[in-house]
């Protein structure tokens, strides 16, 4: 085989040179392929089970994680957070990364869910304020309508009171021989009870209605004071959340425009309820006013009865005594007795129409004043309603408006995405609770001068993937340095890489020794022309080895590293024999000839 391997060479140079610089070429080619590899099929055939078990795990739960430590007095700030988040943006678009842990996706998490509670809020508030104001619209129309309607109080109407009739045209004088006493007319009384019965019913519904009156106007007040309440309430509901969206300038601005105006509309609702405040206490005063005037109308009359009855009593007994005079003197004081008694009956109904007159005239003017009071009093309340009405009617409009704004930031809150907060407060509030640190942040915070961000690959990673991840986070932390903050790179990926990048070095100063001392040697041992070209064949030899390596996909590893000064140094033996047998037999042809 190889006397026919040597005759084609020597039948064939050119071919066999031409030939041979191509297969060289090509094994260049290969170099470039070839890589390092520290990982477990370095050190375990990938086809035992221990191997495809662990192969199936990581590709399940993910494979090794890359740790990066973050040390700083200062630890937990905005500013950390914002470089642990360009760190996590550098990298997290890489295919190779199974996930990520860090203090920021902890707070991005807790911002997600706020979010979702305050889009939850901000309908709850939307429903709230619509029904809010359409309420206060229906309410402003209502009083607005009773305060333009006619309010005008009726009185009871005092009838025209009627005369006793005391008979003064009709007396007949006894004639002598059978005396006859005059018969006195029956004092006709006017009806007072029933005219009590209805005087006091007008006055009994008119306090019912004024109580009624107070009653609605205290619940009104009752319910501005509540409404107030609640709307300061919501807006400093409101406030907080624009506190805690500042990431998101625009729509926190929109959001305490909306808290201002709310703080208004509580402000205006704690004002009208304090100038409405009176408004229990004018019914109160109208029903003591009725009650009053109820008290003394009936008092007069009761009076006004008393008199009536005393005058019967008295003509009853003045017609007792005329009886007895009439007996004693029939003949002859016939003439002067019908005088006089008609001279009395006409003096006491004219005594009684006056007394009657001036008293119904007394209560007229009593009641007009009155009337006219109250009617004021009215007029007052309802202008105080027309405002309330006004105001309320206005406040439900802002609420609509107020509404529609807030369903209008709404509608477009999908582009407004939650992030990290700029304030070390709404951090704190974020990651403490009640000052001690949630449990959740416990695994990527160890103290209060250590945080860790924890990048776990995918577990079909390759080395080269690795390290270009390494890589990308050693030249973010070296490019973006920050004051008063360490930070380490560690992790198994981390050793890996350290350990190939150790072994490139190594192999680079391996070879480069090897050549120096083998020119070193070779050209003060080897006293022979042409004395580099066994170095020259071990190098090609070399370099064909490592193409090879990377035509067939083989990495250097820890173990194979060791064939590289086994083939230098079998190759520079087998090179200088050659090549001194080579010698040794063209000095052979030199003597022959």
């Amino acid at each position: 085989m190889l006397k026919r391997i040597a005759s084609l060479l020597q039948n064939f140079p050119i071919k066999s040179i031409f030939i041979t610089i191509i297969i060289v070429i090509l094994l260049v080619i290969g170099v470039k392929n070839v890589h390092m590899a520290t990982g477990n099929d370095t050190l375990v055939k990938s086809s035992t089970d221990v191997y495809q078990d662990n192969l199936m795990l990581e590709e399940e739960f993910g494979g090794e994680s890359v740790i990066v430590l973050y040390e700083s007095d200062n630890l937990l700030t905005p500013e950390n957070l914002a470089h642990m988040k360009g760190l996590e943006s550098a990298i997290q678009m890489n295919d190779s990364i199974y996930s990520i842990l860090s203090p920021v996706t902890l707070v991005e998490e807790i911002a997600n869910k706020q979010s979702e509670n305050f889009q939850e809020g901000i309908v709850e508030v939307i429903d709230g304020l619509d029904t809010m104001g359409n309420k206060l619209i229906e309410i402003g129309t209502e009083m607005g309508e009773n305060a333009q309607g006619n309010q005008e109080l009726e009185f009871p109407q005092q009838d025209g009171l009627e005369l006793p009739d005391l008979g003064g045209e009709g007396i007949e004088l006894p004639e002598f021989d059978s005396p006859e006493l005059p018969e006195f007319g029956e004092i006709q009384l006017p009806d007072i009870e029933g005219q009590l019965a209805e005087l006091n019913q007008g006055f009994s519904k008119l306090i019912d209605a004024q109580e009624n009156l107070g009653d609605g106007t205290e619940n009104l007040i009752n319910g501005y004071v509540q409404f107030g309440t609640k709307t300061k309430e919501l807006a400093e509901n409101l406030s907080v959340l624009a506190n805690q969206i500042e990431e998101n300038p625009e729509q926190a601005k929109q959001l305490q425009e909306v808290s201002v105006g709310l703080n208004q509309l509580s402000q205006q609702m704690v004002e009208v309820s304090e100038n409405t405040t009176r408004l229990p206490e004018i019914s109160t005063q109208t029903i003591n006013g009725l009650q009053n005037m109820q008290e003394k109308l009936s008092d007069q009359l009761n009076e006004q009865k008393k008199q009536q009855e005393q005058m019967q009593k008295e003509q009853n007994q003045m017609q007792a005594e005329m009886e007895e005079r009439l007996k004693q003197e029939q003949a002859e004081k016939e003439a002067k007795m019908q005088e006089e008694m008609q001279r009395q009956q006409k003096q006491k109904q004219k005594n009684i129409e006056e007394k009657m007159i001036a008293q119904q005239n007394e209560k007229e003017k009593e009641m007009q004043e009155f009337k006219e009071k109250m009617e004021g009093k009215l007029g007052e309340q309802a202008k105080n309603l027309g405002t309330l009405s006004e105001g309320l009617t206005e406040m439900g409009e802002n609420l609509l408006t107020i509404s529609e704004n807030m369903e209008t930031i709404h509608s477009y809150s999908d582009i407004m995405k939650p992030g990290l907060p700029t304030k070390q407060a709404t951090l704190d509030n974020m990651v403490y609770d009640n000052g001690e640190l949630r449990s959740m942040f416990k695994e990527v915070i160890v103290d209060d001068r250590h945080m860790i961000m924890m990048i776990r690959f995918e577990g079909d990673t390759t080395d080269v993937e690795k390290s270009e991840v390494v890589s990308t986070i050693n030249d973010y932390l070296d490019k973006e340095k920050m004051d008063n903050v360490e930070t380490i790179v560690s992790g198994k990926p981390v050793l890996d890489n350290g350990i190939r990048l150790s072994m490139q070095e190594s192999i680079q100063k391996m070879m480069g020794l090897a050549l120096l001392i083998m020119v070193f040697v070779l050209f003060i041992v080897f006293k022979v022309q042409w004395r580099l070209m066994s170095l020259l064949t071990v190098i090609i030899a070399v370099i064909g080895t490592v193409g090879l390596m990377g035509w067939l996909n083989i990495p250097i590893t820890m173990v194979s590293m060791a064939v590289f000064p086994i083939l230098i140094g079998l190759g520079i033996d087998y090179g200088i024999q050659f090549q001194n047998r080579y010698a040794e037999e063209m000095l052979k042809e030199d003597s022959d000839e």
